[in-house]
C-alpha cells in the first residue's frame, strides 16, 4: 500500500495559475499517457458534464478528482489520470482508486518533471527545489458499475482483468457471484424483497441457474469461433480461459474484450454493419442473440461488434428437450427488455407485422431483428456509443432508417408478412446507403 510523504519535497513552484495546470496537465498526456492516449478521445473532469464519455480522464490541479467525478463519464476500461503539485494530495487520492469504487491502478505515485529551467529546456538535468516537477497516477476503470450502483448487469460479476497475451493488455471475466454478493445485489435492485427470500433466490441462481447459462455461452462462442467467416470472428468474443464446478459446469469464463473505440463512423455504417453481423450470427453461425439491449452492442476498430452471449441459442434448438431448460428460456422470455418493448409497441400499434407479434414471448431469431431494426434508429441510447457514432436525427439518412423501420414493422398488409429477417433489414439499409454514399 502506498505511504503518503510527510512533507512536500517540492514547495518552490506555484502551480495554482490556470496557466501552470494546463501545462502539467499535458505533460501527463505526453509522458504518460501517449501511448495510452493514441487514436483514442481524452477530455478533463473540468470540462462540461455534456462532453460525453471519453477514454482518458484528466484531472489536474485544481479540477475535481472523485471516483464519482470520473467513473460515469469514462468508458469501460477507460483511464483516469491526476496530477497535482501536492505529493500528499495525489497519493491520498491515488488510495481512493487502488482496487476500490470499480479502478485498479494503472500506473502508480509517480513523479512528473518539466522539461525546463527558467524557460531553458536543459534534457536530463533535473534540479530539486528549481526544476518544476508534480505528482500523479493513472487509474483505469475495470467494473461496470460502482460499488453499491445498480446496472442491468447485476447477475454476474462482470471485470477486466490483466492478461498481457491480449492486444489491450485486459480480459473480460465473467463470474458466477458468490451467494452473498448476489443478496445484497438482490436487496438493492428489489428493496421490499424479504432477505430470507432475497437469499433463497440468490442461492437458486447461483447454483442451479447462473452455471447452466454461463456453460452455454462458452459453447456458443466456441460454436461461432468455428462457423464464422473469417472477417466476422474478432467481432464477438473469443473464450480464452473457463473454470468449472464439481458438476463440470462454467462458473467463471475469461474472454477477448471487444473494447469501444477506432474511428467515428456515420449512422448508416454503424446500422449496416450491424445488421450484416446479425445476418451472419443467423445464417452461418446458426446462433440467436435473444438480448441485442444498446449496451450489449459494441463499436470497434474491427467494427460493429456483439457480446453478452449468456443468453444465445441456437437456431432450431428444442429447448423444451430440457425441461428446466425450456421453463428457463420462456421465463426470461416474458421479463427480457426487449420483450417489454416489444409488448408496448404491439400495444401501441408501432408494430402490426404479423410476424413479429407472433414472436412475443418466444425464443426466435426474429426477436433479434425486431430490436436491432428498432435501435439502429437510437444508437446513442449506448452513451459509450455517443461519440462513436454519428447521428442527426433530422439529417435525411437518419430519417430514411426510420421510415425503413416503420415499414419493417409496420407494413401495409401486415398479414400477408411472410417474416423479417436480419438479411431483409441489411438490404433495406444497402439500398439507402447507395442512395446517400453512391
Amino acid at each position: 500500500m502506498f505511504k503518503l510523504p510527510t512533507r512536500n519535497p517540492n514547495p518552490a513552484p506555484d502551480l495554482g495559475r490556470r496557466s501552470d495546470a494546463q501545462r502539467w496537465v499535458r505533460l501527463l498526456l505526453e509522458q504518460k499517457l501517449r501511448a495510452a492516449a493514441k487514436g483514442r478521445q481524452v477530455g478533463r473532469t473540468s470540462d462540461a458534464d455534456e462532453d460525453g464519455m471519453v477514454d482518458v480522464r484528466l484531472a489536474g490541479p485544481g479540477d475535481p478528482k472523485t471516483p464519482e467525478d470520473a467513473f460515469d463519464r469514462l468508458r469501460w476500461g477507460g483511464l483516469f489520470a491526476v496530477v497535482d503539485e501536492n505529493p500528499q494530495r495525489v497519493g491520498k487520492v491515488m488510495q481512493d482508486y487502488d482496487g476500490r469504487n470499480g479502478f485498479t491502478l494503472e500506473q502508480g505515485f509517480d513523479e512528473l518533471w518539466a522539461p525546463a529551467v527558467a524557460g531553458l529546456k536543459i534534457p536530463g538535468v533535473r534540479i530539486p527545489g528549481v526544476t518544476p516537477r508534480a505528482y500523479c497516477f493513472v487509474a483505469r476503470k475495470t467494473h461496470l458499475a460502482m460499488p453499491g450502483q445498480l446496472s442491468d448487469r447485476f447477475t454476474y460479476d462482470v471485470t477486466l482483468r490483466a492478461d498481457e497475451g491480449e492486444a489491450e493488455g485486459y480480459c473480460v471475466r465473467k463470474r458466477v457471484p458468490d451467494v452473498g454478493e448476489l443478496t445484497d445485489r438482490l436487496g438493492l435492485k428489489y428493496p421490499d424483497l424479504d432477505p430470507a427470500d432475497a437469499k433463497l433466490r440468490a442461492e437458486s441462481l447461483v447454483r442451479e441457474v447462473f452455471p447452466v447459462f454461463l456453460t452455454r455461452e462458452v459453447k456458443v462462442l466456441e460454436k461461432l469461433r468455428k462457423d464464422l467467416p473469417p472477417e466476422f470472428r474478432g467481432r464477438v468474443p473469443r473464450v480464452l480461459r473457463i473454470q468449472r464446478n464439481d458438476a463440470g459446469f462454467v462458473t467463471r469464463l475469461d474472454m477477448s474484450w471487444l473494447r469501444n473505440g477506432g474511428p467515428v463512423v456515420s449512422q448508416l455504417e454503424f446500422a449496416r454493419q450491424a445488421a450484416e453481423l446479425l445476418a451472419v450470427l443467423h445464417d452461418a453461425g446458426g446462433v440467436m442473440h435473444l438480448d441485442l439491449r444498446p449496451d450489449n452492442v459494441v463499436k470497434t476498430p474491427e467494427g460493429v461488434g456483439f457480446i453478452d452471449f449468456g443468453s444465445a441459442a441456437n437456431v432450431g434448438e428444442d429447448l423444451d428437450a430440457s425441461p428446466t431448460l425450456g421453463k428457463l428460456f420462456r421465463q426470461m422470455m416474458r421479463t427480457s427488455q426487449i420483450q417489454r418493448v416489444l409488448t408496448r409497441m404491439i400495444e401501441r400499434g408501432e408494430v402490426t407485422d404479423e410476424a413479429f407479434a407472433a414472436v412475443q414471448g418466444k425464443v426466435d431469431r426474429a426477436v433479434d431483428t425486431f430490436f436491432l431494426a428498432v435501435q439502429l434508429n437510437h444508437p446513442h441510447a449506448n452513451p459509450e456509443l455517443a461519440k462513436l457514432v454519428d447521428h442527426n436525427p433530422l439529417g435525411e439518412s437518419a430519417r430514411a432508417l426510420q421510415s425503413l423501420t416503420a415499414a419493417f414493422l409496420r407494413p401495409k398488409t401486415p398479414q400477408r408478412s411472410a417474416g423479417k429477417s436480419a438479411a431483409d433489414l441489411l438490404r433495406g439499409i444497402r439500398r439507402i446507403e447507395r442512395r446517400f454514399v453512391g
